[in-house]
């Protein structure tokens, strides 16, 4: 009886330690996933702006432009102040 507790005692850690770690694992997965997204933004943000040159815009070029500024002020708005870098600093004396 005793062994057979221990043994259930055993497969319930071993249990439990097989969904921590498969909850470790979707969390990895999901940073990885955000990650390659965030890269994917970069990338596209980037080559747009590298298709701005120093030219007056046209209204086409202009509208491109606008869009892409609303949608990064409003990621930057959805995201917040996570990392506290939007908020200046005191200094100390």
């Amino acid at each position: 009886m005793l062994r057979d507790l221990a043994t259930a005692a055993t497969l319930l850690g071993v249990g439990w330690l097989i969904y921590r770690l498969e909850k470790l694992m979707t969390a990895t997965e999901q940073i990885t996933a955000l990650t390659a997204k965030v890269d994917d933004l970069i990338a596209d943000v980037r080559a747009a702006l590298a298709t701005i040159g120093q030219d007056e815009l046209s209204p086409e070029a202009q509208a491109a432009l606008d869009g892409l500024a609303a949608k990064v002020a409003a990621f930057d708005t959805e995201v917040g102040d996570a990392d506290g870098s939007d908020t200046p600093v005191e200094p100390t004396a």
